[in-house]
């Protein structure tokens, strides 16, 4: 799931971590972003999406010759 969201992003394999995160950020709503009782929500989503960025840069540093 979390990987078509993380293509849609227009990240790079070589951004940091902080990149993904507010690029991310871009993608919820505003009033997602600012809710409080979603803050679970957007830590999972956030974790997901850095996750995804671990896996990807890996993958490349495999890939690479």
């Amino acid at each position: 799931m979390m990987h078509a969201t993380y293509l849609r992003l227009g990240v790079s394999v070589h951004d940091d971590w902080r990149r993904v995160v507010r690029a991310g950020a871009t993608v919820l709503a505003r009033k997602t972003r600012r809710d409080p009782a979603k803050r679970e929500a957007r830590k999972f989503f956030y974790r997901e999406l850095i996750d995804q960025h671990c896996r990807s840069q890996q993958l490349f540093a495999a890939c690479r010759f």
